[in-house]
């Protein structure tokens, strides 16, 4: 939010995205500017200051910054095989595990999913592409732990922690975490989640952190404190491509801008967890927000704009494959969507949420009847199919039971066909089933609908991801 808007602006923006809790510090000139807390930590009570949340996969740069500083202080190196530290049990006679390195690791190259199911095992050669994984994290902290005899929790204490006085940071939920200060997680719908109190350490989540503590630690990572002038460097180097044209580091993907600037940048989201930070190495500027509800990412595209300018637009183009909806001067939506037929646009949404039911559900037979006889489906990587029948065998090998579709409502926007039907552009997650765990990211879809004597069909659907 720029200097002009006001702490009623900013909790009007909550209410109406029912955020409970909503975290906000901004970096400028190296310095952590402003620490904001808004919302209620319990019913009628403000959240202080220093809420204590849980972000998820904030946790990674902690950890990368603990291997960072162990490879500056000449006891741990990048490239080293940690088979000498650690195998895991699932993959002890896959000769791969040889080829496991911090560097892959850190970068995501591990060939890993991001959780196992049921047990470990490659898929695909380490250092060969990227795969965004937990597990690669974990695998990097019990070879530290064994390397080091030391805990996690316990090595970053050491390195970071208490060298930066983050008094209220940790890997673990223990008998002195303030759980008074604690921002519970909630669901989209206002209910709240069990607290988990995470009593081990994981690598990869579910730190307990303050916008402070964590604004401390970035703004360390931003002027590279106590790591070597080459790590620093391998640290901001791209080192794989990963998404929509970004790169991942070592700990933090990277943003190249048009200007030639960039940012470090990682996300958290987990239930009742949404948390993203950015940092800009040059001009020394950085950004955190977190929020303690699954749909709180829905205020980070106006708060970004409003708070980095061009680059937060550019960052949403990045993300969205679109132009930013916001105009950073004024704040306001460059274009509001208002339906042009209300009543149509609340056909087509029952219809996509009768689709997707049965999607979820895989009532397979509900999506024959919908899907038109004619269906094209065009899918960005896939190539186009044409066969009703080899979408329906697909979408039972490859979704029942693995993939739940999430439609991200707000993003809709419906328009007539004349004499024909209707069609639908909007966003919407896919959710693996099977890693609970791990980020989606919100992609673009089209879907054409055909009124045929009343009935509603989907002659075609544009998949982008």
């Amino acid at each position: 939010m720029s200097q002009n808007e006001t702490k009623s602006e900013m909790e009007k923006w909550l209410k109406e995205n029912n955020i409970p809790i909503l975290g906000l510090g901004i970096i400028d000139n190296g310095k952590l500017s402003q620490i904001q807390v808004f919302g209620d930590i319990k019913s009628k009570q403000k959240a202080p200051h220093n809420t204590i949340f849980n972000v998820a996969s904030l946790t990674k740069p902690i950890t990368a910054v603990v291997a960072l500083k162990l490879v500056s202080k000449g006891k741990l190196d990048l490239d080293e095989p940690l088979n000498q530290y650690w195998i895991d049990s699932d993959i002890k006679n896959d000769y791969r595990t040889k080829l496991l390195t911090t560097r892959l690791i850190l970068s995501h190259q591990t060939g890993f999913s991001n959780w196992r199911d049921g047990k470990l095992k490659f898929i695909f050669t380490p250092g060969t592409k990227y795969q965004y994984s937990g597990e690669g994290f974990e695998y990097l902290r019990k070879a530290l732990e064994n390397k080091f005899q030391k805990s996690l929790n316990e090595l970053a204490s050491e390195l970071i922690f208490e060298p930066l006085k983050m008094q209220d940071t940790k890997y673990v939920w223990d008998e002195n975490t303030d759980e008074s200060r604690v921002a519970l997680g909630f669901d989209k719908e206002g209910n709240e989640y069990k607290t988990y109190k995470r009593k081990t350490e994981n690598a990869a989540d579910d730190l307990l952190t303050t916008i402070e503590d964590y604004g401390t630690f970035l703004i360390s990572v931003m002027n590279g404190k106590e790591l070597s002038d080459k790590v620093f460097k391998e640290m901001q180097t791209n080192q794989v491509p990963s998404k929509n044209g970004k790169h991942f580091g070592l700990g933090f993907e990277k943003y190249d801008f048009k200007d030639g600037n960039y940012a470090l940048s990682h996300g958290g989201a987990d239930k009742g967890v949404q948390t993203i930070v950015f940092i800009f190495p040059k001009t020394k500027q950085g950004i955190l927000i977190f929020t303690n509800v699954d749909d709180g990412y829905k205020v980070f595209e106006k708060i970004l704009i409003d708070y980095l300018g061009d680059y937060g637009k550019e960052i949403m183009e990045i993300e969205t494959g679109k132009e930013a909806q916001y105009d950073i001067k004024k704040s306001t939506k460059i274009r509001e969507y208002i339906p042009v037929d209300k009543e149509l646009y609340d056909t087509i949404i029952k219809m996509d949420k009768e689709f997707f039911d049965a999607y979820n559900n895989c009532n397979l037979e509900k999506q024959t009847d919908i899907y038109s006889d004619d269906i094209e489906f065009y899918h960005d990587k896939g190539g186009l199919m044409t066969s009703k029948q080899d979408i329906i065998e697909g979408t039972k090998r490859n979704i029942c039971g693995k993939v739940t579709r999430t439609l991200i409502k707000e993003s809709v926007e419906i328009y007539p066909i004349n004499n024909y039907g209707a069609v639908q552009i909007g966003f919407h997650k896919f959710h693996n089933n099977q890693e609970p765990n791990a980020e989606s990211i919100p992609v673009k879809f089209i879907l054409v609908w055909h009124n045929q004597n009343g009935k509603w069909k989907i002659t075609k659907v544009v998949s982008l991801h």
